[in-house]
């Protein structure tokens, strides 16, 4: 075998807090050749068809083309054959893309985030909180008087929980994400809830395929789009019924895309969002790398890990 450097995979959990699930688990990556190490994680997603199984069997996959591929510097061709590989589980190809960005910053000195992106130079920060069935109100006590408070609901609530934990919001402006989990007439009776509040945007209001049905709710609200928004064909296809879209490393499989889909709704004239699933700690550190480039930065979930650990 031509084996032209070693590479190590192994799995590692990050403990919760605050939420209905105890532990999350991410896949670790690591390339090491002639002292020179490089390390990325991914996080799989259920939204987006990806399980810790499915993550480390391309990664399997992947860790023999990455110790016979003759010049990892070569970022972009390793990437068009990676594509080929990976398919459908992002997870896995972040993983990868994030230990060969750090096997170059660590090798040339060359720190990718900073020639990928280029810099924005206002960004309002984002301060998240989950909204889930039988939450616990000491989650409240982590907020930290954000610009905004993002409230991501991670399930169907009926309209009798949202009522009562909205009143320990009602004195931040507030960002809802819906996740796509209501019709448009769920979405009416939560907006009259939340009336009285100042509503900054809505993210993901409606399911995927439905978005068009936004069109009464972009004259009050600005509407930025996340489950929706996949692929480059999602921009344009969104781009009349949107205000912005949603970025995830892990959503895109790194930085190569993420940078590439960041270029274009910058020329459309649309505003961008970095925001991060629950992530292993390397995830979050390459997002707020770039964290500049984009209008808003919603990367801050530190407060529902307790710790992480192999």
């Amino acid at each position: 075998m031509n084996r032209k450097r070693s590479v190590y995979y192994w799995q590692e959990r990050s403990i919760l807090k605050y939420l209905n699930k105890e532990w999350i688990e991410h896949a670790v990556f690591k390339i090491e050749s002639e002292g020179v190490e490089g390390i990325g994680a991914g996080t799989p997603n259920p939204d987006f068809g990806e399980t810790y199984k499915t993550t480390m069997a391309i990664i399997e996959k992947m860790r023999k083309l990455t110790e016979e591929w003759e010049d990892l510097n070569n970022y972009a061709d390793f990437e068009k054959v990676m594509n080929q590989i990976v398919k459908f589980d992002m997870s896995s190809k972040t993983a990868v893309e994030l230990s060969i960005a750090d096997y170059i910053l660590n090798s040339k000195s060359l720190d990718l985030s900073s020639v990928l992106f280029s810099k924005n130079k206002n960004n309002t920060e984002i301060f998240k909180i989950y909204f889930h069935k039988n939450m616990s109100y000491a989650v409240f006590g982590e907020i930290k008087f954000p610009e905004i408070l993002k409230i991501e609901f991670l399930e169907k609530m009926d309209f009798e929980e949202i009522e009562k934990y909205k009143k320990f919001v009602d004195k931040y402006p507030i960002w809802l994400d819906f996740k796509g989990l209501y019709n448009h007439y769920e979405i009416k009776q939560i907006l009259k809830i939340f009336k009285n509040d100042n509503i900054v945007a809505l993210e993901q209001p409606l399911p995927v395929g439905n978005e068009s049905a936004v069109v009464d709710l972009l004259g009050n609200y600005d509407i930025f789009w996340d489950e929706s928004f996949k692929t480059l064909q999602d921009i344009f296809k969104l781009k009349d019924y949107a205000t912005g879209f949603v970025f995830e490393i892990t959503k895109f499989g790194g930085l190569l895309k993420t940078a590439e889909y960041l270029n274009v709704i910058r020329d459309i004239g649309l505003e961008t969002v970095i925001s991060s699933r629950i992530e292993h700690p390397l995830n979050l550190k390459w997002a707020k790398k770039i964290q500049k480039s984009f209008d808003y930065i919603d990367l801050n979930y530190e407060h529902y890990i307790e710790k992480t650990s192999k």
